[in-house]
This record gives C-alpha cells, structure tokens and sequence, in this order.
C-alpha cells in the first residue's frame, strides 16, 4: 500500500515538475536560479535544482487544516521555539508552508553559493555564509503561491524575523 502512495506522489511530482516549469513564473524562476554563481563547495546544480523543486511541490501540496504543531513544535519543515509559540499563540498556518519554502530556498541558495564544504541544515537556523538570493526566492514564491506578490525585500524581511525568533528547519512530516 505504501509503495502505491508513493508511485502516486513521485507521478504526481512530475506533472507538477512540467507544468511550473514551462509557467511563466516559474520558468523566469528557473532561469534566474541557473544563473547563480556556484561557490567552491559540494553542492552540484543538479541537486540545487532537485532540492528546491522538492521544497516548492511539498509547499504546493500542504494542506495546512489537515496539519498541526507537533509534541517537538514542527511543522510543514519548521521548528519553533518554545519562547516564539508562548509570544505568538498560535500562527497562522495558512501561511506555514510558504514561510518554510522561503527558509529552505534560502538556505538551499546560501550554501550553494558558498564556499562551505558540506552543510547540514536540518535543525539548524538559515546560515549566515553565502547569499540568500531573495529576489531569486521571491520569484519561485510567486511562481508556486499565486496570489502572492513578493519582492526580495519582503523575503529578507521575512528571514531575518524568523531567523530572529528562533526558528530552525527540521524535516518534513506528513501525518495522514
């Protein structure tokens, strides 16, 4: 039954993969990502590639009314600090999957065009190396969230205050 759901995700996966990249949006989005200086590090254009497309469709798909904080604070590739939940209350989880998207394009990005060997981001906060790119990341943002309308400095706005409150990227977790 798994490996069904799984052939499922993976068929569903490339329609999606076709469709944002022969989109307006999301082929300018590509584009602007194959210009990117690579830095001297481990971290191949084909997997950049891979792992920001991956980030997109699992942002695309969440669904947040069927998803909920965690026992550990996760969500949708985010993990919250204890102090940030007690400050906010409760977040608005419509907005959950795009804000983890922007973390992980970003950190996706900042490595890439880093000189940093090999960096392993799960439970860790955006790195400071590299360069973000955020006009790269606004545009897969407005490419994959139609009814947004960001600019790079909105996304580094949106960083830097997540960055600030703590929070860290964890992995994805689907509870069906």
């Amino acid at each position: 039954m798994a490996s069904n759901e799984m052939i499922k995700t993976v068929r569903e996966f490339k329609v999606w993969r076709a469709q944002f990249c022969y989109s307006p949006k999301g082929k300018r989005a590509m584009d602007k990502m194959k210009s990117l200086p690579r830095g001297e590090n481990e971290f191949p254009y084909g997997n950049l590639e891979s792992s920001v497309l991956q980030a997109c469709f699992q942002a695309s798909k969440f669904e947040p009314d069927k998803h909920s904080l965690d026992s550990r604070r996760r969500i949708a590739g985010m993990q919250f600090p204890v102090t940030s939940i007690k400050k906010n209350g409760k977040r608005k989880r419509g907005h959950v999957a795009r804000n983890s998207m922007i973390l992980y394009l970003t950190t996706f990005f900042r490595f890439y065009t880093s000189d940093e060997s090999t960096y392993e981001f799960v439970g860790k906060k955006v790195p400071s190396f590299g360069e973000g790119q955020p006009d790269v990341v606004a545009d897969f943002v407005n490419a994959v969230f139609k009814n947004e309308n960001f600019d790079g400095v909105s996304i580094e706005r949106l960083t830097r205050r997540l960055t600030n409150e703590g929070v860290r990227l964890a992995h994805w977790k689907y509870s069906q």
